[in-house]
């Protein structure tokens, strides 16, 4: 070939136009490829962070369980000591009552 020729096809806008769609294409090829290098990341940090959930979940459903248990033994103490209060104010009512009638 010659120099005549290489300088007509260098000039052709046919030419210019293939660079320039060869040059798009591998533009779009970069930034799909990168966005999917992303989309792994983010997937894979979103699995992460969705473990970690799961785990302090857990943790918490642990931790209101015993706290429930803890709640029902507090109730059940509490009545215990209700009753035994009631039946102490029964009894301090007979013998105000037996103190009151012996002086009479």
């Amino acid at each position: 070939m010659d120099i005549k020729t290489l300088s007509d096809v260098a000039n052709s806008p046919a030419v210019w136009a293939m660079c320039c769609i060869a040059l798009v294409g591998f533009i779009l090829k970069k930034i799909y490829d990168k966005n999917d290098k992303q989309e792994e990341r983010l997937t894979s940090l979103h699995d992460e962070y969705r473990s970690e959930s799961k785990d302090r979940e857990n943790k918490l459903m642990e931790h209101l369980s015993k706290s429930d248990a803890l709640h029902e033994r507090q109730t059940n103490a509490i009545e215990g000591i209700n009753k035994s209060l009631q039946s102490l104010e029964v009894r301090v009512d007979n013998i105000e009552k037996n103190s009151y009638k012996e002086r009479n």
